[in-house]
């Protein structure tokens, strides 16, 4: 089998991997802080406060945005492209358009705290 690195399906397959194990990791840190935060009795709200203005978790949240919408873009993509009898640039562009929209919400969500 050869495998190039130039090859659309297989930088995916290892974006995917990758951006997975990152997302465990802030998926893992994420949990774990809200769960200490509300077992210290912290409300919602004053999570949020917390968070509000705080760089760090700004960029912490943004990151886990990006890598969710990276990683669950390229599942979509792989479904629609097996499971569907549609071409694949026309794929690639409702991809692009989910990943538009999917970018633009988390970037709301971000800037709401911010």
């Amino acid at each position: 089998m050869n495998v190039r690195l130039s090859d659309t399906g297989f930088t995916l397959f290892i974006l995917q991997r990758l951006s997975g194990a990152l997302l465990a990791l802030l998926l893992f840190t994420h949990l774990v802080t809200i769960i200490f935060a509300v077992q210290g009795g912290l409300s919602v709200a004053e999570i949020v406060d917390r968070v509000r203005g705080n760089l760090f978790w700004i960029s912490f949240y943004g990151v886990f945005a990006l890598t969710a919408v990276v990683h669950a873009m390229i599942g979509l993509r792989k479904i629609l492209v097996e499971w569907t009898p549609v071409n694949q640039r026309v794929v690639d562009v409702i991809v692009l358009l989910y990943v538009i929209g999917a970018l633009w919400l988390g970037y709301e969500a971000i800037e709401a705290i911010w």
